[in-house]
């Protein structure tokens, strides 16, 4: 009987090992496959050269480029800065969570945005929570706004941000939400 598990076991070790080989590899290449994610990977830091905020795009860094929501992610942070830029308040409530549309009046919005523009996005980094199914994004970018209306602990007309975003699927789409990480930007001046 010792003889006959024997020389079953080793071929059964080979094709086992084979094949999680196989699918290591395979995971591999979808989850870094870059060609659905627009443009290449970024430098990994905010600076902008030229004339600020910079450019409106919103870019991966290298760490964020091999997330595999990364194409989700730079869609809806693409959106998301857009509609601030083009000051298009139902824009930004389509990316955005209900509950941050349900708490945020459409005349405050547009009073808070009315002369910012923001360039110079960059994904830093991506992180999944798989329990709460949330996504935490650490973005860089540059804002320019009026003086008056800046944050008041930084009342500048240019500003560089380092902020977490919470990002949340609703209805299969992934949306913005507010979330007390939101809530303690890093930020100085130009």
């Amino acid at each position: 009987m010792g003889s006959v598990a024997s020389r079953w076991l080793v071929p059964a070790v080979v094709v086992i090992t084979g094949a999680a080989v196989a699918a290591g590899m395979v995971g591999r290449t979808v989850y870094s496959r870059p060609a659905e994610a627009r443009g290449a990977p970024a430098v990994a830091s905010s600076s902008v050269a030229g004339p600020l905020p910079g450019s409106a795009e919103v870019r991966l860094s290298p760490d964020s480029f091999t997330h595999p929501d990364r194409t989700a992610v730079q869609r809806v942070l693409q959106a998301y800065f857009d509609s601030i830029n083009s000051l298009d308040f139902a824009g930004w409530r389509e990316v955005v969570s209900a509950r941050r549309v349900s708490s945020t009046p459409e005349a405050g919005w547009v009073a808070a945005y009315e002369t910012t523009r923001d360039g110079g996005m960059v994904v830093q980094r991506v992180e999944s929570d798989v329990v709460s199914r949330r996504l935490r994004v650490l973005i860089s970018f540059v804002s320019t706004q009026d003086v008056a209306k800046a944050p008041p602990a930084l009342p500048e007309r240019c500003i560089r941000w380092r902020v977490v975003y919470v990002l949340v699927w609703e209805g299969g789409v992934l949306k913005v939400d507010e979330a007390p990480e939101n809530r303690n930007p890093q930020m100085e001046k130009c």
